[in-house]
């Protein structure tokens, strides 16, 4: 990932970060849209990158639709041979369906996970989706 994209990505969330913590809620709204257009701009072109889709996913309220906001972001990772972000979009995607108190399906992500983390460098990734894994 270039750097611009990856700063302004990183930006957008502080932004959200320092809205949401202040409870700005027309800031928070306005940063999240600015995430939103530019997964919209980039979408299908050569800076589409799973990082700013798993982004807008961690900050949509909606749990639904940032579970399908998840799924693009892996479909994104896939196509760019990304596995530390396939491991870490599965990851959220356990983390949310947690959150929903759909055990068997936080179990499935958690796994599928775990398996998407056997050949990535992070192991504080892989740390992540075994202690998450562990916590059933």
């Amino acid at each position: 990932m270039k750097a611009p994209l990856y700063d302004e990505i990183l930006d957008i969330c502080q932004q959200i970060a320092n809205a949401s913590s202040t409870d700005n809620d027309e800031a928070r709204e306005n940063a999240c849209k600015d995430l939103q257009k530019l997964c919209a701009t980039h979408q299908s072109s050569p800076k589409d990158h799973p990082l700013q889709w798993e982004a807008l996913a961690d900050f949509t309220e909606d749990g639904d639709l940032a579970m399908e906001i998840y799924d693009i972001a892996l479909a994104s990772a896939e196509k760019l041979k990304l596995p530390t972000f396939t491991a870490s979009a599965y990851l959220s995607m356990a983390q949310r369906q947690k959150e929903f108190e759909a055990v068997d399906k936080a179990i499935e992500y958690g796994n599928k996970a775990k398996i998407a983390s056997e050949n990535i460098e992070s192991d504080e990734l892989k740390q992540e989706i075994i202690d998450f894994l562990a916590s059933f």
